[in-house]
Formats: structure tokens, C-alpha cells, sequence
């Protein structure tokens, strides 16, 4: 995946995200008033119309230009770049290896691996005050862009429940001694069947979050949004970890403001996991954040040693979730780490929460 296969991944979940934001009101007589015919403009008045009309052209020639949107997560926690397989980390440059191309869905080539995105938990902070969900981009055998979402969904289910990719540290593998049966997906749900209930032995919000991490994945997996989720326990257990209910559906909180109750404060969504940067061009890491005042620092390590470190304020503060990004500038070849970390409030000392993304630039 060169550069410019990653910009327009990138674009393609930006327009997407955008989108979702967007909350369409009636206009059409304020429309209508700006294009009607008037004395002074004559035979003229259509030009605004065709104008629209222009730019709606390129829009769409852009939005369906891009590649399928795989990823169906909610604006603000969904970001491009997907890397690592679920077995080793990723090659260059960016997932997955090799990704899609910037072209329309009829030149893309058939069999090109897909990149799904899988979530997983992890404690959070010097004190594991608590448990919340990362997001990873991994590659399945067998599962390409061509696959449906089901196939999808189960893959990347699958993974979430599996054992954790190598080159990560930290993730918590909750879902051991459990299989997953089935996975089905209709207009109005996903359901997922599991061989049994999971281990009783998480505290209880940990076990929320457990189950919350395979909604996300699936749902991300399907792309449609916040589709709901339901669970079916093959062995006849009426709750997931014994505390979880089965008798309802489950999904992603209903706002942006509500995300910290499932996701991670701090997430690099680039570069990810394993990249391989191409020397001599100009690094930028881009990342969310729902923090105190919006402030994460971060310190870029090579060889474990602190190379160049700061801050930088996100768009928006906690309980919102907002996006940064730090220019590195030019960098060195070697090998990297970027360290992204909120100090607590009260002592400015205790780590409350970070995250780690090695790369390589070459």
C-alpha cells in the first residue's frame, strides 16, 4: 500500500464519518427562494442549480470512486490505515498487506485481502483503574473485500475472541474456553451464537466491556452502524460471564459523550501497528483522545530512549471524544515508538491512561 493508497483510504473513512454527522432539515423553500427567476437575474437564474449540480458530480465521483467502507463505527471512533495480521505485525506500510487500492469496486482486484477492524481490552493506566477496548486492524485467511458481511463479522469475531496479536501488549483475552458457533446478519441485527457463557471470574464492568467488545467488532465488521447485537448461548446459559444478560440486544452507546464507557481514553490510529514509513517524508501521528482538558502528551522512543516528547491539545475534551495529531517532521530509518499518555489531574505524576504504537521508518 503506497501513499496514495493510504490518503484516499483515509479520505474514505473521513467522508464517511462526516456523513454520520450530518442531520438533513427541510430547506427545500429557502432552496427554492435562492433559485427562482427574478427580473434581475433574467434567463440566468438556473446557474445556481447547475452550479449544485457540478459539485454533486464531483462528490459522487469521489465517493464511489473510493473503495467499500468496511468499518461501520460511529464518527469520531473509527480511523484508517489498517495494519497487522492476527498472527505476526504488520508489513509495510500500512493494512492490510496488500490493501485496497484507490479505485472503483469494479477494477478492484478479486481476492485482495480485507482489513477488519477487532477490538480488544485492556486495563487502563498505572492504577488498572479500569478495563477498555483498543481497536486493531488485522487480516483473516480466506477473508478478501469480495466477502460478504457475514463472512466478515465471523472472521473478525473470531479474532476478538482468539488469542491476542503478537506484538501487543496489555490486551486482556477474556473469551477463553469459548467458541464462537455462528454468526448471522439480517436487515435488523446481528446475531452472534457462542458455545457457552465465559469464564465468571471478571469483575462485573470488566465483563461488560467483554461483551461490549464483541459488539463492536461485529458491528464494525457488518458496517451498518449500530445494528443491534444479540447473544445466543449454545449450552443454554441465560447470561454472558454470569452477569450479562442474553434476553436483550446489545449495541454502542447512544453518543459520542458516552464512548468513554467502552473505549480506551487514549488510541494512535496512525501510524498503526508494524508500519513501515518511507524515509524521507514527513511523519504525522494522529490519534483520539476523551481526556481532562483535552491535554495528551506524548514522547517519541527509539531503541527505548526518548528522542523528542511534548503535548498537544485534541479537538475536543473529556467526556467528548476528540482527534489530535502531532507532526514528527522527517525522521531517521529506524526503529520507533510513539508513546501517547494522560498525566492524572491530582498529582500530575500517575499515568491515567496511555498507549504505545511502534512503526519503522525505512
Amino acid at each position: 500500500m503506497n501513499d496514495d493508497d493510504r490518503t484516499a483510504e483515509a479520505l474514505r473513512v473521513a467522508l464517511d464519518e462526516r456523513a454520520e454527522l450530518v442531520e438533513p432539515g427541510d430547506r427545500l423553500a429557502e432552496i427554492l427562494a435562492r433559485t427562482a427567476p427574478s427580473h434581475t437575474a433574467g434567463t440566468r437564474w438556473w446557474m445556481p442549480l447547475a452550479a449544485a449540480a457540478a459539485v454533486l458530480a464531483v462528490v459522487a465521483g469521489v465517493w464511489f470512486g473510493l473503495p467499500d467502507r468496511r468499518d461501520g463505527v460511529p464518527a469520531g471512533t473509527e480511523s484508517p490505515r489498517p495494519t497487522a495480521s492476527a498472527t505476526s505485525p504488520a508489513p509495510s506500510p500500512t493494512a492490510p498487506s496488500p490493501s485496497p487500492t484507490p479505485s472503483s469496486s469494479a477494477s478492484t482486484p478479486v481476492g485482495q485481502p480485507a482489513a477488519l477492524p477487532v477490538y480488544y481490552p485492556a486495563a487502563i493506566g498505572d492504577e488498572a483503574r479500569m478495563v477498555r477496548l483498543y481497536r486493531e486492524w488485522l487480516t483473516a485467511p480466506g477473508v478478501t473485500r469480495d466477502s460478504d458481511e457475514r463472512t466478515r463479522a465471523r472472521a473478525a469475531v473470531a479474532l476478538a475472541m482468539g488469542s491476542v496479536p503478537v506484538g501487543t501488549d496489555g490486551y486482556l483475552g477474556l473469551w477463553d474456553g469459548v467458541d464462537l458457533v455462528d454468526l448471522a446478519v439480517t436487515t435488523t441485527g446481528i446475531t452472534v451464537t457462542l458455545s457457552g457463557p465465559g469464564p465468571s471470574t471478571f469483575p462485573t464492568d470488566t465483563e461488560r466491556v467483554g461483551v461490549q467488545q464483541l459488539v463492536w467488532t461485529a458491528q464494525a465488521a457488518v458496517g451498518r452502524g449500530n445494528l443491534p447485537v444479540r447473544f445466543v448461548l449454545a449450552d443454554g446459559s441465560v447470561a454472558l460471564f454470569g452477569s450479562q444478560p442474553v434476553d436483550r440486544t446489545y449495541g454502542r452507546p447512544a453518543s459520542r459523550e458516552e464512548y468513554h464507557e467502552d473505549l480506551a481514553p487514549i488510541w494512535v490510529t496512525a501510524p498503526t501497528r508494524g508500519q513501515v514509513l518511507t524515509a524521507g517524508r514527513s511523519v504525522t501521528v494522529t490519534g483520539e483522545a476523551c481526556v481532562f482538558e483535552a491535554t495528551v502528551s506524548w514522547q517519541l522512543l527509539r531503541g527505548g530512549a526518548v528522542v523528542d516528547e511534548g503535548f498537544v491539545t485534541a479537538t475536543a475534551g473529556a467526556p467528548d471524544r476528540g482527534t489530535w495529531q502531532v507532526p514528527l517532521g522527517t525522521l531517521d530509518p529506524g526503529d520507533y515508538a510513539v508513546r501517547v499518555f494522560e498525566l492524572s489531574a491530582e498529582d500530575g505524576t500517575t499515568v491515567s491512561a496511555e498507549t504505545t504504537m511502534p512503526f519503522t521508518v525505512r
